[in-house]
């Protein structure tokens, strides 16, 4: 399989395209992708001698994608946003508004329909036994498609967004 040589190989390559800084993440995460894909197909690839070409395109891959797994680990800047305005907290002393921001969502989804709400609540916090889920494992737990999923979550995440929005300019 993979050897210590091939390794150190492998990461040459990726130091001639690959700035130092992002090297050490960027190859850990596809060397990962390597391990877990099917045995006898990187065998076959290391006995054809591809591996250093499908090496390098998985490293361009990963490092170019904004989609990728490296993208999400290591470069996506999350913002953290507040809903709290002096007029929000304003109204929270008054005892006129909802208190928490989860309660706010809470209520918004209960504006949705039950399968949107559901899905949403399953993706999000997860089920009883406090499995969390991915598109992938949601897909396989209750049979619906995993484009379905993603669109469903995607229209319920806009529609948050919007209602919040709304409230927010309401205050």
């Amino acid at each position: 399989m993979l050897t210590r040589e091939l390794i150190n190989e492998l990461k040459a390559i990726a130091s001639n395209f690959i700035p130092a800084k992002d090297l050490d993440d960027l190859t850990q995460i596809v060397f990962e992708q390597l391990l877990t894909m099917n045995s006898e197909k990187l065998q076959s690839l290391i006995d054809k001698g591809d591996i250093h070409r499908y090496f390098n395109r998985m490293c361009k891959l990963n490092y170019y994608s904004k989609n990728s797994r490296y993208y999400y680990t290591y470069n996506k800047e999350y913002e953290h946003v507040s809903y709290r305005t002096q007029a929000y907290e304003k109204r929270i002393t008054d005892n006129v508004y909802i208190n928490s921001d989860s309660e706010l969502i809470d209520n918004i989804l209960q504006e949705l329909y039950w399968y949107d709400r559901e899905l949403f609540r399953l993706y999000v916090l997860g089920d009883d036994e406090n499995d969390s889920y991915s598109y992938t494992t949601l897909a396989k737990k209750t049979g619906i498609s995993r484009i379905s999923i993603y669109y469903t979550i995607r229209n319920v995440k806009k529609y948050i967004k919007h209602r919040l929005n709304e409230l927010r300019d309401d205050i």
